[in-house]
């Protein structure tokens, strides 16, 4: 990695930037669908979120990778619609009653109840993403270590991390920053792996 990268927590300023990156990055997701004033809502709400944070890798000040965790799905969920409800819900306009988009809508929202019956931790890695351009060359993997030892700082024992099975770039990734594979799911349609990482194990290595 660049001697040139810092990596620090997201601010006001870059939120547009890392829901530009998250869009462009996670081209396949739902959120990505729902559009940039959604995303960057979104992004907004988990900066706000005392349960949530939201790590970027600059180069120069030029947003280059981001990843954003929460300590807790149900939660930030909460805060989202308590904080930032009217902003997401106009972003979202229309679209929100759309039968497909309504359905993933209620698959979101039921999410955590359903990974919570797997025994599975409530602490998440939500997404990582870096521009293409530096891919390749360690942001990614000193974004997801750094993102994982602030969960430390908050006494955070365990991590998960859902991904597409097919997404071998990513599960890569996972197993190189400790993740364990847990279990297969369904997710969206799509068999999908949730890993987690240990950080009590991590830590003594």
């Amino acid at each position: 990695m660049s001697d040139n990268v810092v990596i620090q927590h997201l601010t006001h300023k870059k939120i547009t930037s890392v829901a530009e990156l998250h869009i462009h990055g996670v081209t396949t997701g739902f959120i990505s669908s729902l559009g940039l004033d959604f995303v960057g809502a979104l992004y907004e709400a988990i900066s706000k979120d005392h349960n949530s944070f939201c790590q970027v890798a600059e180069d120069h000040g030029q947003t280059i990778g981001f990843v954003a965790f929460t300590e807790n799905m149900s939660k930030l969920f909460k805060s989202a619609i308590k904080n930032r409800g009217t902003k997401l819900v106009l972003a979202i306009g229309l679209r929100a009653f759309h039968p497909s988009v309504l359905k993933r809508i209620v698959q979101n929202i039921f999410y955590p109840s359903k990974t919570e019956k797997l025994n599975l931790p409530k602490a998440e890695l939500l997404s990582i993403v870096v521009k293409p351009s530096y891919q390749n060359q360690g942001v990614a993997k000193q974004l997801c270590l750094a993102g994982l030892e602030q969960c430390r700082k908050r006494e955070i024992d365990k991590v998960k991390v859902l991904v597409a099975a097919n997404n071998e770039p990513a599960n890569r990734l996972y197993k190189k920053c400790g993740f364990e594979l847990a279990v297969k799911v369904d997710s969206h349609g799509i068999l999908s792996n949730i890993y987690v990482a240990d950080l009590t194990n991590l830590k003594n290595e």
